[in-house]
């Protein structure tokens, strides 16, 4: 659909490239990872979304904090985004409890 959309070589160069990002998505798409109640429950280190907390509040006539998660990102940003989280949290939990 994407490559229907924006073409194939386009598609090419968001598949391959590193630091480039592609379009961002809709926060009221299917593929917005804060839609996904699997992610959102576990997630508390994100900003609140002030404009989503609002709208979807009305929306769902209670109050729900939405998070800002991200709507597009490249290999490079995730990599930015995960590494640290590895380093400061994965792998002293894993080393304090004895495993490799």
């Amino acid at each position: 659909m994407a490559a229907n959309i924006h073409g194939e070589a386009q598609l090419k160069k968001w598949r391959k490239g590193y630091k480039v990002r592609p379009p961002p998505v809709s926060s009221y798409s299917f593929h917005y990872p804060g839609n996904d109640k699997r992610r959102v429950k576990h997630v508390k280190d994100l900003r609140i979304s002030f404009t989503e907390t609002f709208c979807r509040s009305i929306e769902d006539r209670k109050l729900s904090i939405h998070r800002k998660f991200p709507k597009c990102e490249s290999l490079f940003d995730c990599m930015n985004r995960s590494i640290p989280f590895y380093t400061e949290r994965i792998v002293p939990e894993a080393v304090a409890k004895g495993k490799r």
